[in-house]
């Protein structure tokens, strides 16, 4: 099984001088966790809907509206990615896939071809491989 059987093609993407706000937008609007950060048509960063909410500021903590706001508003997203993610291309096999998400800890893989990002493969799709290969035993 490769890659580009259980990744989502085309996903959404953010530029990396984006807004926080229009990060957010987009994970809430598309019910998504991870968003790969593209600067034209080349892979420079990812992002999680757990980045966004470590950075930011807490109205409990103390943070007021105006600070809350301004941060979504005047925050590039390039401020909260994470720069030079892990990726795979679409032929990549799903063993090496699972091994690249125990070693690195992450929630998703941008799949590339090149620099340009062609897809996303996420926890998720994994799990629904991971149940395909346990239904057919």
């Amino acid at each position: 099984m490769k890659a580009r059987e259980w990744m989502t093609s085309d996903p959404k993407t953010v530029a990396v001088d984006d807004f926080v706000a229009t990060a957010v937008m987009l994970v809430l609007e598309n019910r998504i966790r991870h968003l790969p950060v593209v600067r034209g048509d080349s892979l420079v960063g990812i992002i999680s809907d757990r980045d966004l909410k470590r950075a930011m500021p807490s109205v409990v903590a103390g943070a007021t509206a105006e600070e809350y706001q301004a941060f979504m508003e005047e925050t590039p997203v390039e401020q909260v990615m994470t720069a030079s993610p892990i990726t795979c291309e679409p032929d990549t096999d799903l063993v090496d896939l699972v091994r690249g998400f125990c070693q690195h800890k992450v929630g998703a893989i941008p799949v590339v071809e090149g620099e340009r990002v062609v897809g996303i493969v996420t926890q998720t799709d994994m799990m629904r491989a991971f149940l395909v290969v346990l239904e057919n035993r």
